[in-house]
């Protein structure tokens, strides 16, 4: 308002009402049909004893969503990233809708939310009929099975040809936009989108539509310890336009964007100079954590630790010294056959056959029995990955080290390999398969013991224990591309 006030007083308002007025950004109301709309930020609540007894509907419908009993009401808070949000505690927290609009035309649903804990098959929200389980005749948005990693949408399950789109949990704040039509459902998240198929049965109008838990038979239940930031629906199926304003508002008003944990269950390991946590001796890195549940942290108890730096474009990086600055991953780690490495660096000064990151076997060297990334030779200019080299089919991959930061993913499984960058891929065959390395050694390569150093710096590694697709690679790229400037 105020920079209002000092526009008119300067005559810059004279000026916009000559032209076009600015359109207002975009809001769910501006589309036909919104029945409730629920904004942790933006809408009113009544608050009793601590708890929200009411979230007010933005819609201007009147369709509050409520609950009675003090004990079950979730609470407003502000979660880590400073996103208002309300927590739904897991063990009875719900709040219903009590008189939702007819489904009969279809329905479209969009949800902010982040599971704190996964339990199987516990709802993030729900529309149910009277009696029956909700997803019998309509549905539930809910987690998958308990070591799944994913969540699921889950209904008419009392036709033959039900609704079921399963999609991974990044375990952080996403967003699920769907919608189910008399005969399909289409899902779509920050990994893209999903159709499923079901019997021509139309919806029709649910007894309840819960937020926090599940239905059945006439009473909540099923409750997830889950943060909602914003909920709304549309009695219709919105066009593919329509739902891609809605993912753009989302994306733009919740702060949203893909990065590696939405991968899912097969992310093996995520490790990212910018958003992971560190233990310091200095600024040299005692260990760079895993953001994973696998807990597969680099680490090195050496005096001969990488910096946590900051490179000459303001990027934060591990600068390993060329010298003898290594990290080691150790422990339980995966097979790396199907499996996807990926890591951001740059080389900042050329040696031959340096390594950047290399797996290796109890003894021996990396590059016999598994792989080793690294330089070629320092005239040549590339990058090479080397791997299987007593098979009389080795794997020899090489790429153009731009000299800038860059990536680097490569592929393997099934005696094929593939190794790709921002600009292109290359392929290979090679023979016997990839195991379970004993460690894998960043900033280096290894033979016993860590040797062949680099002076490089990483701003990330990724490991997938499945091959990704072309586009699922690309969008590792793309993420890559917008978070390093690549």
């Amino acid at each position: 308002m105020t920079a209002l006030r000092l526009g008119a007083r300067l005559g810059l308002g004279r000026g916009r009402r000559r032209g076009s007025p600015a359109a207002p950004p975009f809001a769910p109301n501006q589309l036909a049909g919104l029945a409730f709309w629920y904004d942790a930020a933006q809408s009113p609540l009544v608050e009793t004893g601590g708890g929200v007894e009411q979230w007010q509907d933005l819609s201007g419908n009147g369709n509050h969503a409520t609950q009675s009993t003090g004990a079950q009401r979730p609470t407003k808070t502000v979660d880590s990233l400073g996103r208002r949000v309300l927590r739904f505690d897991g063990t009875d927290d719900v709040l219903l809708v009590t008189s939702p609009p007819s489904l009969a035309e279809g329905v479209t649903v969009f949800v902010v939310f982040r599971m704190r804990n996964r339990v199987a098959f516990r709802g993030v929200l729900a529309a149910a009929a009277a009696s029956g389980p909700d997803h019998e005749q309509f549905f539930t948005l809910q987690n998958s099975a308990d070591l799944s990693q994913a969540f699921q949408l889950h209904g008419k399950t009392a036709e033959i040809d039900n609704l079921t789109i399963t999609r991974p949990d990044s375990t952080e704040t996403q967003y699920a936009v769907f919608t189910i039509d008399t005969d399909s459902g289409e899902f779509r998240d920050l990994n893209g989108q999903l159709t499923d198929t079901t019997t021509a049965e139309g919806l029709g109008t649910p007894a309840a539509i819960v937020l926090g838990g599940r239905y059945n038979n006439g009473a909540p239940f099923s409750f997830s310890a889950v943060d909602i930031c914003e909920v709304g629906l549309y009695p219709r199926v919105l066009s593919s336009s329509e739902l891609d304003q809605i993912e753009a508002y989302l994306k733009s008003r919740h702060g949203l964007a893909w990065s590696p944990m939405h991968i899912g269950r097969d992310l093996a390991w995520y490790h990212d100079a910018i958003a992971s946590d560190f233990t310091l001796t200095g600024s040299q890195v005692d260990r760079w954590d895993d953001r994973t549940a696998a807990a597969r942290h680099w680490a090195q108890t050496a005096d001969a630790r990488p910096e946590n730096a900051q490179d000459a474009q303001g990027r934060a990086v591990l600068r390993f010294d060329g010298i003898d600055d290594v990290l080691r991953m150790t422990g339980t780690l995966p097979a790396l056959e199907p499996f996807l490495t990926c890591i951001i660096y740059r080389v900042r000064n050329r040696g031959d056959f340096e390594g950047v990151i290399s797996a290796a076997p109890l003894s021996g060297a990396d590059d016999t029995d598994f792989w080793s990334f690294q330089n070629a030779s320092a005239a040549s200019g590339e990058m090479q990955l080397s791997g299987r080299s007593l098979e009389e089919d080795d794997l020899q991959l090489t790429r153009p080290d731009t000299g800038a930061a860059q990536i680097a993913i490569w592929t393997a499984g099934m005696g094929s390999a593939e190794l790709r960058d921002q600009n292109g891929s290359v392929a290979d065959t090679y023979g016997g398969a990839f195991g379970t390395p004993a460690e894998i050694v960043l900033g280096g390569r290894y033979d016993g013991a860590p040797f062949g150093f680099a002076e490089v710096d990483v701003m990330a590694t990724v490991g997938v224990s499945r091959l990704l697709s072309a586009s699922d690679q690309q969008r590792l790229v793309d993420w890559a591309t917008a978070r390093w400037s690549l």
